[in-house]
């Protein structure tokens, strides 16, 4: 990422520091209380010296990247020219050092903060002998404000990063999230579609042949499929709605046992709190897709299910004890692998005298 995507340092919460940080530049009037006498006109100079230096910081704070070098080498050549006059006006040097930490590179940071300090050193050598307080507190400033803007742009592009990647997360469970609508819609209307277009051709057929009581028949199983059709797209839109993993294994495991399959689970009291709502989304998607693949597939007639949480590992472990006729990428696998990936949880598939899946998802805790 380029430094000119990084936020204004009078945008967000960065705003308040850069702001408040200028009740620190009043130390800039300090020598003056320490001074025998001081004229009038210097009272002037110090000043409205003072007062162009929070303009043109106020300024700096509110340009782009590509703006921000006339400012900044304004404040820097009005905090040396003031500095020969005034010992307290090197401390404004670590304002620039704080812009110039968070919007360039190190080394280019570096650069201004030995030019700077061996300028000051220079100052204190041969134009000022009794200000070594203020150099030392200029130096030590200057190197902290550095450090804090460096620190502060380091802070900055990692929460950009995440931001980023939590964006491409959100982009691809959506993606993922239609392609699954897609299937499951195909799932759910192509057959019934296809039916339902055979009977009405058949009935058709029927009354051009004058058999009106098989059409009749024909008719009424022809509303029969759509209405079945309706209500099981009805019951697909409102499992998007709201969806829960304990809710998805009690409905799917009643389903199992009405089909004949004995059913052994066990869920750990707390294995699914503080889940966030995408994590328990996938969760539930990948359990309810693991069953429809028993429910279409398995030849067995015993399931066991397992739910744990130990040292901040979720574990889901489904085993059926029947041989799959087909272990790869079908039978919704790919389905499976993918939204498992999309919460950062782990998937195995063992097969061979039982059929094991096994999903393994850290919570953090």
């Amino acid at each position: 990422m380029h430094a000119a995507q990084l936020p204004l340092l009078s945008e967000g919460s960065k705003k308040k520091w850069s702001y408040s940080s200028l009740i620190f530049s009043l130390s800039y009037f300090v020598p003056l209380f320490y001074a025998e006498s001081v004229a009038p006109r210097e009272l002037v100079i110090f000043g409205c010296g003072y007062i162009l230096f929070v303009a043109l910081y106020l300024l700096a704070i509110h340009c782009k990247l590509s703006t921000l070098p006339l400012p900044l080498s304004a404040l820097t050549a009005l905090s040396f020219t003031i500095s020969f006059y005034n010992p307290g006006a090197s401390v404004l040097f670590g304002f620039i050092a704080y812009i110039a930490g968070y919007y360039y590179p190190v080394s280019a940071g570096i650069a201004f903060v030995l030019f700077t300090g061996l300028s000051l050193t220079g100052l204190q050598l041969f134009w000022f002998d009794d200000h070594l307080l203020f150099f030392l507190a200029s130096l030590i400033n200057l190197l902290v404000l550095f450090c804090f803007g460096v620190m502060e742009r380091k802070e900055t592009w990692s929460q950009l990063k995440d931001a980023r990647h939590a964006e491409s997360l959100s982009a691809l469970s959506a993606i993922a999230e239609r392609e699954r609508i897609g299937r499951d819609l195909h799932d759910i209307a192509g057959h019934a579609l296809s039916s339902m277009s055979l009977k009405a051709q058949l009935a058709g057929k029927l009354i051009e042949k004058g058999r009106t009581q098989e059409a009749h028949r024909e008719v009424k199983a022809l509303a029969h499929l759509s209405q079945s059709l309706l209500s099981e797209i009805r019951h697909a839109v409102s499992d998007l709605k709201k969806l829960s993993v304990s809710e998805e294994i009690t409905k799917n495991t009643r389903a199992l046992s009405e089909l004949g399959f004995a059913v052994n689970a066990s869920v750990h009291d707390d294995a699914f709190s503080g889940l966030s709502a995408l994590q328990e989304s996938h969760l539930a998607l990948v359990v309810k897709e693991v069953f429809t693949n028993i429910l279409r597939h398995s030849k067995g007639n015993l399931v066991s299910l397992s739910a744990l949480r130990e040292n901040g590992m979720l574990a889901i472990t489904i085993e059926d004890n029947g041989k799959h006729a087909v272990i790869d990428s079908g039978n919704g696998l790919t389905g499976i692998r993918e939204r498992a990936g999309l919460i950062g949880a782990e998937m195995s598939i063992t097969s061979g005298d039982a059929t094991r899946v096994r999903l393994t998802l850290h919570t953090g805790e």
